[in-house]
């Protein structure tokens, strides 16, 4: 039996997602939508630099490695309790405030947090604090009854907007916390939606490290050239139309862009987090997201660009990343760890 190319898995691993997203409930948006937002004035509005103050559960015991459950309010535009209330767990090492903390952000429609789960035990294992959060409407916070991360993503660009405005606040809570009770280093490390948070996060706030893994850095470019079919019929967005935001894809196109503006990280230039701290792993296959948007990020950011033969769904088994990925983020002061810095594998 002949072994298919691994162009061929990754192309079907990204169909599998596409399948999923395409599936997901959408409605037309609501008239007026779609108004411009101002990234400066958006993110002032946030609380980034006055964080939800955090409520730590009891201490669970693993071999030697202290496991807490992180609480807080949390301030979106959801209705349900999960929207309200934002939920981390972390490991920690008591007593080494000289070893950094990192954080973990899951994907969209994150299931499950397996992939964050085992970055942060190997994060611990050598030495270091970790911790994963839950994305508002995602695992311990969807609404009862429905599907992970449904309802997060949606055609009403005013309200996409602001549940990654809670999502990054909900983030900058948790890192702040950690850097009063545990260490001054912060990591942040994201795949997909959780590497736009990530972005966003070095955007706005200075990390001593960041890895972003098939970041979403552009959701006008996804909204309008990477949407399953389903989804495209529903906006009315086949065959050049422009659907419920133009009369025509320009137009749509620039009304997107503009309502979107906050949530491109490459709009905020220099990032807060100076760029050689920072890498962005790129799957050169990648028909979710598309990588244009990911070159575009590093160039502009001056960041480390690693580029895989993989695509968005198969990137985080490229042998190896795993391990470049925690020696990057444990890697002194923001400095490169071991074969970090350079594109390829």
């Amino acid at each position: 039996m002949v072994r298919p190319p691994s162009s061929w898995i990754a192309r079907a691993m990204d169909a599998g997602v596409r399948w999923q997203l395409g599936r997901m409930p959408l409605r037309l948006p609501p008239p007026g939508s779609w108004t411009p937002a101002d990234p400066t004035r958006f993110w002032a509005e946030s609380s980034l630099h006055d964080p939800a103050l955090i409520t730590v559960g009891p201490p669970r015991r693993r071999d030697g490695v202290e496991v807490r459950t992180l609480t807080g309010p949390s301030r979106g535009p959801g209705s349900d309790p999960g929207s309200h209330r934002l939920v981390a767990t972390v490991h920690l090492r008591p007593g080494r405030p000289d070893q950094p903390f990192v954080l973990a952000i899951h994907g969209l429609l994150a299931a499950w947090p397996q992939y964050e789960e085992w970055q942060c035990r190997r994060l611990v294992a050598r030495g270091a604090h970790a911790g994963r959060i839950d994305l508002p409407l995602h695992l311990r916070r969807r609404p009862p009854g429905a599907r992970s991360g449904v309802g997060y993503i949606s055609a009403d660009l005013r309200w996409t907007r602001e549940v990654v405005r809670q999502s990054v606040e909900d983030c900058a809570a948790v890192l702040a916390w950690a850097r009063s009770e545990v260490s001054p280093r912060l990591g942040v490390m994201g795949t997909s939606l959780g590497g736009l948070i990530a972005c966003l996060l070095a955007a706005h706030l200075e990390l001593s490290s960041m890895v972003a893994t098939a970041p979403f850095c552009d959701p006008a470019g996804t909204f309008l050239d990477h949407l399953p079919p389903r989804i495209r019929g529903t906006l009315a967005l086949s065959g050049g139309g422009g659907g419920a935001w133009g009369t025509d894809r320009a137009a749509a196109r620039a009304a997107v862009r503009s309502a979107l503006a906050p949530l491109v990280p490459r709009a905020f230039c220099p990032p807060r987090t100076p760029g050689e701290r920072i890498a962005i792993v790129r799957p050169t296959l990648d028909t979710i997201v598309g990588d244009r948007a990911m070159v575009e990020l590093a160039e502009a950011w001056g960041a480390a660009l690693w580029s895989y033969p993989h695509g968005h769904a198969s990137v985080v088994n490229a042998r190896g990343l795993g391990r470049r990925i925690r020696d990057w983020l444990l890697a002194p002061g923001g400095e490169l760890g071991p074969g970090g810095g350079t594109a390829g594998r």
